[in-house]
């Protein structure tokens, strides 16, 4: 069975109904414009269902959640389809239709991300200047090691130090020439929010999921939740 379903990489789930054995899923895939604020970009919505089908789902569907390309399996003459939105949904049955709905034109909402970000820097990062600015109960490490020295080059951890024994992760922190990209793990907010607020010190621009932004507009969002006009969140 061939559901085609990769139109549906970088698009949304955003809802899952069922009655009985009967199951269905909203799903839309987007076909034409770019994800920038303010833009109108074009939507297919479909329906995915089984008049038979099994569902398993860690938690419900999160309808802004961006998905990356579902999966799809036979096997016992089933077929199984999987989606992360952003827990896992499954759904296994003998058959399966997919109907396209409508079509939407709609502007394209501001979206940052609340656990990623990538800042350009005015000067390259110091290890020795973050460790001093967010003080001693904070430590460099890599995945699942002890407090050190940042050295490899595909990226280090920033975590408290009395949860290096519990947590293999924290704040991800990757360079690349100018730029360094910050992604939350296993990290609390207090610790994110400085990490981001730090960086923020010494950055000349922000990406943030789908809004580019100067640092002071950025630091804003983080310490009020305002963002600024649609002009000041586009590249």
């Amino acid at each position: 069975m061939n559901l085609d379903l990769a139109r549906f990489a970088d698009g949304h789930l955003t809802a899952v109904t069922t009655d009985g054995s009967r199951v269905s899923l909203r799903l839309e895939a987007h076909t034409g414009g770019r994800f920038v604020p303010g833009e109108v970009s074009v939507f297919e919505i479909y329906e995915l269902s089984t008049d038979r089908g099994e569902l398993t789902m860690a938690g419900p569907p999160a309808a802004d959640h961006t998905m990356e390309e579902p999966s799809c399996w036979e096997a016992d003459g089933l077929t199984t389809v999987e989606f992360f939105a952003p827990l896992r949904i499954r759904v296994t049955a003998s058959a399966f239709e997919l109907t396209l709905l409508r079509t939407d034109r709609r502007p394209v909402l501001a979206k940052p991300s609340a656990n990623a970000c990538t800042l350009r820097l005015t000067a390259p990062l110091d290890p020795v200047r973050w460790q001093e600015a967010l003080g001693p109960t904070v430590a460099w490490r890599i995945l699942g090691g002890d407090a050190g020295t940042p050295a490899d080059p595909d990226g280090w951890f920033i975590q408290r130090r009395d949860r290096l024994a519990t947590s293999r992760t924290g704040v991800f922190c990757r360079t690349a020439g100018d730029r360094v990209t910050l992604e939350r793990y296993d990290a609390d907010d207090e610790l994110w929010q400085a990490v981001r607020l730090l960086a923020a010190e010494s950055a000349s621009r922000v990406w943030c999921g789908n809004c580019v932004v100067a640092p002071a507009d950025w630091v804003t969002w983080l310490t009020t939740g305002a963002l600024p006009p649609l002009e000041r969140l586009v590249p």
